[in-house]
């Protein structure tokens, strides 16, 4: 998308500079065209400029058959074929130029564009470089170099060339977008933050991803109110950027807003209908919102679109279990792990199913897996207050009561919001018979989430 936009940009840029100021005439050779193919190439001109490609390239090539060393007519024949977006003819036509003495400039100028369609960013550059050694303030190319950096996954590279055209160019409203991406990919977040901001006070074409890229960064700085106001902007702005609802979701999530969350990947969905992904984060979130059966639907989807990855089939198990379908459950869960074997979450909802079908040892077995699996899964991502959480559910399945608090208690320290760890947190308190602490878990969900508090206090009850 964003190289579409800059190569549409770029190609107005060198059709005034090259064929406005050209009349196509034929360069001395050494080998003069004939009259006929002069003329050929004379009316493969006037389609060319009335933008009817395709009979340019059929003059053009009548033309180079009559005189195969006409480098004016291979020049304007690959022109045409890179217009109609047929890259190799193109390149090829422009080699052939090039080879017969045609003007390197205008070659080098061109063909760096067909050669980046192709992926072939080395050849790509040096084309560009060769340009700039006569003309080193183009900021076009310049630009160009920094989009050449960055599709080779050069960042810091990419990062130096925008940079100078800062300095070449300091109206420029695009660039720092570009120097936004770059500071991403590089995990400079506040660096990444700042240039976005910069990009969106210079009105940038790319104002939709440069609030994505701001909100992005606000969500790493741990800001987020101020990150869901900048994705909300980005949506209203250029609602088609997949990972503004990814990571919008989750900030709600977090929030405890669950039903903004099924809002926002509804919305998600009806524009990426075949997202799997987005169907897994359906599933999950309507698991914690307490709405199974519709779990289970998306679930299934998630499933059908992504059958060999395990995620979608552990929330179908997790919904199965809610429903008490508790063989259905054993059977999702089984198919998750012939995915995913050492799955700590998947192996807990198994243990569940089968603790609920009164099958202790097989559900002790599953717990220990849970814990496990979980414990790695911790280790490995020691920032996600999910996987503490979920290994809080083990430990207290798996009887180990003083590690499910340590954990519940990392995963409340990593999102202090998270309503349902709070919850786990005070009904051990209150099993121990620490009414202080549970009561005072009690209080925080009456603020966070009024629903789970009224299920707290009725658990509490019944016991």
């Amino acid at each position: 998308m964003t190289k579409k936009i800059f190569l549409l940009l770029i190609i107005n840029f060198l059709l005034l500079n090259m064929f406005s100021a050209v009349d196509i005439e034929v360069n001395a050779q050494s080998k003069k065209p004939s009259d006929k193919a002069k003329k050929l190439a004379k009316q493969g001109d006037r389609f060319f400029q009335n933008k009817d490609y395709r009979n340019a390239v059929n003059k053009y090539a009548e033309a180079v058959i009559l005189s195969p060393e006409f480098a004016s007519a291979h020049f304007w024949k690959g022109y045409a074929h890179y217009n109609l977006k047929e890259i190799d003819q193109s390149i090829g036509d422009l080699n052939a130029a090039f080879e017969q003495g045609y003007k390197p400039l205008d070659v080098y100028k061109l063909r760096w564009y067909a050669f980046y369609e192709k992926k072939n960013y080395d050849l790509a550059l040096k084309d560009v470089r060769e340009v700039l050694k006569l003309e080193p303030a183009n900021k076009e190319l310049n630009i160009a170099i920094g989009n050449i950096y960055r599709s080779q996954k050069a960042f810091q590279e990419a990062l130096d060339a925008y940079q100078k055209v800062v300095e070449l160019d300091p109206n420029n409203r695009d660039v720092h977008y570009f120097i936004a991406l770059s500071h991403f990919n590089l995990n400079n977040f506040l660096l990444q933050g700042a240039a976005a901001a910069e990009a969106i006070k210079r009105n940038t074409q790319f104002i939709g991803e440069s609030y994505y890229l701001l909100g992005d960064s606000l969500q790493k700085a741990k800001k987020p109110v101020e990150a869901i106001q900048a994705y909300e902007k980005a949506l209203n702005v250029k609602a088609d950027i997949l990972e503004v609802y990814n990571n919008l979701a989750e900030l709600y999530g977090s929030q405890n807003h669950f039903n903004k969350v099924i809002d926002t990947i509804k919305k998600g969905l009806h524009l990426f209908p075949d997202e799997g992904n987005l169907y897994v984060s359906l599933s999950w979130y309507y698991n914690l919102n307490d709405q199974p059966a519709q779990a289970v639907v998306a679930a299934q989807n998630a499933v059908k679109l992504l059958p060999e990855q395990a995620a979608g089939h552990t929330n179908l198990c997790r919904a199965y279990n809610d429903l008490k379908d508790y063989q259905l459950a054993v059977s999702a869960c089984g198919n998750a792990l012939r995915i995913n074997p050492s799955d700590g979450e998947t192996s807990f909802y198994l243990g569940r199913a089968y603790d609920l079908l009164s099958k202790p040892d097989e559900a002790t077995k599953y717990y220990k897996q849970a814990v496990s699996g979980l414990e790695e899964f911790t280790r490995n991502k020691p920032s996600n207050p999910d996987g503490f959480y979920l290994l809080g559910n083990a430990f207290y399945a798996d009887n180990q009561t003083e590690k499910a608090i340590e954990a519940y208690k990392k995963a409340l320290e990593l999102n202090p919001g998270f309503a349902r760890a709070h919850y786990n947190l005070g009904y051990i308190y209150f099993l121990k018979k620490d009414m202080a602490s549970a009561l005072e878990k009690y209080d925080v969900l009456l603020k966070i989430n009024a629903g789970l508090a009224e299920k707290f206090k009725k658990a509490i009850e019944k016991r």
